[in-house]
C-alpha cells in the first residue's frame, strides 16, 4: 500500500516562509528529559540554521517531541534541507547520550499563511509545557525560547493561535 503524500510542492519550503514545525521523537519515547542533550541539540540547530539560512522565532523542547517556529531568511532557505540536516545530526548526538533512535519519522508541517500572526503562533509553543501541566506559568519552563526577540518580556497576544488540525472543520 502506498503511503498518502501529506507535503505541499516542494516550493512551499523554499525561500522566505514562516513555519510552525512539530518533530516527535521515535515511540513518543521522552527522549528529550536531558538538560544536556537538549543544550547540544540547540548547538546543533544553530549550525544547521545557518547553513540554510533560517532564523527560530520560538522553540519549546518538550520530553516527547519538539515545536519549532522558524523563518526562511533567503530566496533560497531549504526547509526540508534544514530538518534532514538537523534530524541526523541529532541522531548522532543522541547516540553520544545513548539514545538509539531520537526522532520518529519524518515531521508534521504548518506553512503560516497571510492573517495568521508570528506572536500567536510562538505563544501557542511557548505554552505547551503549561497546558501539558509541567508548568503553570510557561516562562518556567527550561526548554523554551527564542533566537529573535525576549519572549519572556513580551505579551501574549489577544487572540490565540489555534493549529489547523485543532479548528472546527
Amino acid at each position: 500500500m502506498r503511503r498518502k503524500r501529506n507535503r505541499l510542492p516542494r516550493q512551499s519550503y523554499v525561500g522566505r516562509h514562516w513555519y510552525f514545525i512539530t518533530i516527535c521523537t521515535e515511540g513518543r519515547r521522552p527522549n528529550l528529559s536531558s538538560g544536556q542533550l537538549i543544550a547540544n541539540l540547540l548547538d546543533c540547530l544553530k549550525q544547521k540554521c545557518r547553513v540554510q539560512m533560517f532564523d527560530v522565532y520560538a522553540y519549546c523542547f518538550m520530553p516527547d517531541h519538539l515545536h519549532l517556529e522558524l523563518v526562511g531568511l533567503a530566496d533560497s532557505s531549504s526547509l526540508v534541507a534544514l530538518l534532514k540536516g538537523f534530524k541526523g545530526e541529532a541522531t548522532s548526538v543522541g547516540r553520544g547520550d545513548g539514545i538509539r533512535n531520537v526522532w520518529e519519522k519524518g515531521f508534521y508541517d504548518h506553512v503560516l499563511r497571510e492573517g495568521e500572526e508570528e506572536n500567536a503562533v510562538a505563544w501557542y509553543i511557548f505554552n505547551n509545557p503549561a497546558r501539558k501541566g509541567l508548568v503553570k506559568d510557561p516562562r518556567d519552563w527550561p526548554y523554551s525560547g527564542s533566537w529573535m526577540f525576549d519572549w519572556k518580556k513580551a505579551v501574549a497576544p489577544p487572540d490565540p493561535f489555534v493549529p489547523p488540525w485543532k479548528r472546527d472543520v
